[in-house]
């Protein structure tokens, strides 16, 4: 479904990726792993667009889309939930959601939408007429993929959606996001949480400065002495 082949990515003089590669199938849970700085987002912002590579390429559902500009890429199926949330603070949760179904296939199938986001986040349907910039971290997570979800997404790429939540609310995302790939999706998660992650993976990769350094089966990552090492980027 989506390949990422080879890329190096600049911001400015300084490299942030040289020579990533990886490759996710539909109906996968794909994790993408590794310390502060690794080049995980960076990684996933050039897929979803908002950065071009130097050098080399990605392709999606068989189209090559490197030079794609993102405003085409979410139409596409590729939608992407970014590290903190990045909710509009003075617009209600419903009014969020809605910006989410502004292109017109998703539109199409708001009705549909709402009652998909409200069933798998109940929480999310009590606070619809609340401003959005005064939910709690995990309400503010919640309406974040909620508003990703109305967009009809066929790959959903979620960055560090545990970064700075209580565990019991960690425990709950990772659960939800366990349910939308049930339904048929396919996901790419970053993440920091290591176990939480590969608990509901199919795969994972491990980058470290820029660089792929291990990758396998989840079940094949928990018992690998490298990872932490790679993790931790000793």
């Amino acid at each position: 479904m989506l390949t990422i082949n080879n890329i190096f990515v600049r911001y400015g003089s300084f490299e942030a990726l040289h020579g990533v590669s990886l490759e996710v199938k539909q109906g996968e849970i794909i994790v993408l792993l590794g310390s502060n700085g690794a080049g995980k987002t960076t990684t996933i912002n050039t897929v979803s667009g908002l950065l071009s590579p130097r050098s080399g390429s990605v392709h999606y559902k068989g189209e090559d889309i490197t030079y794609l500009p993102a405003h085409k890429r979410a139409p596409m199926g590729l939608v992407q939930v970014p590290e903190g949330r990045k909710l509009f603070p003075e617009m209600s949760v419903y009014e969020n959601l809605l910006v989410g179904s502004y292109d017109k296939r998703p539109r199409a199938k708001r009705k549909e939408s709402f009652e998909l986001c409200y069933s798998l986040f109940p929480k999310v349907y009590e606070r619809r007429n609340q401003l959005a910039g005064s939910l709690s971290g995990g309400e503010r997570q919640m309406c974040a993929v909620c508003r990703a979800l109305m967009q009809c997404p066929e790959l959903l790429m979620l960055d560090e959606p545990s970064l700075g939540l209580a565990p019991v609310v960690v425990q709950s995302v990772f659960e939800s996001i366990l349910k939308i790939n049930k339904l048929g999706m396919t996901i790419l998660l970053v993440e920091q949480n290591v176990r939480a992650s590969l608990e509901i993976a199919t795969r994972g990769y491990v980058i470290e400065t820029g660089q792929n350094v291990i990758s396998g089966a989840a079940s094949e990552l928990s018992g690998n002495e490298k990872l932490q090492k790679a993790y931790l980027g000793i």
